[in-house]
């Protein structure tokens, strides 16, 4: 299913800047990996979000 290779991208996007957040050296290194992984969450909620109001918009017409 293509949701689910979305996900799993945005899996991968958080764990590599999870890393970077715990190799990073500096606080503007910190925050830019935390707005990394925020911005990778918001767009994977967005996306189920999508998916969800998709299915019930066919569920109830």
């Amino acid at each position: 299913m293509e949701l689910l290779k979305k996900i799993d991208t945005i899996f991968e996007e958080v764990k590599i800047e999870t890393k970077n957040l715990e190799n990073a050296t500096s606080k503007e290194e910190e925050i830019e990996s935390l707005k990394e992984i925020l911005d990778a969450l918001m767009r994977g909620a967005r996306q189920v979000q999508e998916k969800l109001d998709l299915y019930n918009e066919r569920r109830y017409r």
